[in-house]
């Protein structure tokens, strides 16, 4: 018995084969004043349950020129895997969590699944959060929109971004499938874990990282550039010193 089990065991609990993460992206070259406004903004990624998949060490991004005074950004959360291994029902009571993983995370026990040979390898999620641009080119957290865990998008205020962290906007997962448009949660004590990101780890996203990742059907409410509206993530840049740099130490709040 124990040996028919174990390559049940391996499939389900050894997905290290599986797990991928966009590689480090390099020093970062040249900004342009709306780059580097939204790269000085803070913005935490986190989840209430605990689930399995390693948070990228990189926050990427696509922007625009949303109209009206108002810069719209999209960011893309990379995760290494997608598995419904945490602090769930499906872990609880073991066999549905297998079942599962077996399908949806790999197939015959050793290829890749279902999750994989859909949407590409790791998991990407995605939020867009909306920005009112001052004069002076400092930006303010108007709303954002992220999915819940039905995969439904839904709309999150000021008091939902900052409940978690008053100084920074924090989006979480309250499912092992990543969503992140978790509520609910008033403290970082609330959260399995978080990760925040500012400066140099908050990046435009790479076309090479988009199409490695089959981004463009994933992370849905990430893709403010499907609005229309100019692009600001990528355009060719003009240097700008960070101590000068529009917004750069204004507050959110």
């Amino acid at each position: 018995m124990a040996l028919a089990a174990a390559p049940f065991a391996f499939a389900s609990f050894d997905g290290g084969h599986l797990g991928a993460l966009p590689p480090p992206p390099g020093p970062r070259g040249p900004r342009t004043a709306e780059q580097a406004a939204i790269e000085s903004r803070p913005v935490c990624i986190g989840s209430s349950v605990s689930s399995a998949g390693a948070l990228g060490d990189v926050l990427y991004y696509r922007a625009v020129d949303a109209g009206g005074g108002r810069v719209a950004v999209g960011y893309f959360a990379f995760f290494s895997e997608e598995r419904p291994w945490g602090n769930n029902w499906l872990t609880w009571t073991v066999a549905p969590a297998l079942a599962v993983d077996l399908v949806y995370s790999r197939a015959l026990l050793v290829a890749p699944g279902v999750q994989r040979a859909m949407y590409g390898a790791g998991d990407v999620e995605g939020v867009a959060v909306v920005y009112d641009a001052s004069a002076d080119g400092s930006l303010r957290l108007s709303y954002a929109l992220a999915e819940d865990r039905t995969e439904r998008t839904i709309a999150l205020g000021r008091d939902d971004a900052f409940a978690v962290d008053p100084a920074r906007p924090t989006f979480y997962a309250d499912i092992w499938s990543h969503q992140l448009g978790g509520r609910g949660a008033r403290a970082s004590a609330d959260l399995a874990y978080v990760r925040c990101y500012e400066g140099d780890s908050i990046r435009p996203l790479p076309e090479s990282v988009a199409r490695a990742f089959r981004v463009e059907g994933r992370a849905g409410p990430a893709h403010v550039e499907r609005t229309g509206g100019r692009r600001l993530d990528d355009v060719a840049p003009r240097p700008v010193d960070d101590a000068r740099a529009p917004g750069a130490r204004a507050s959110l709040r």
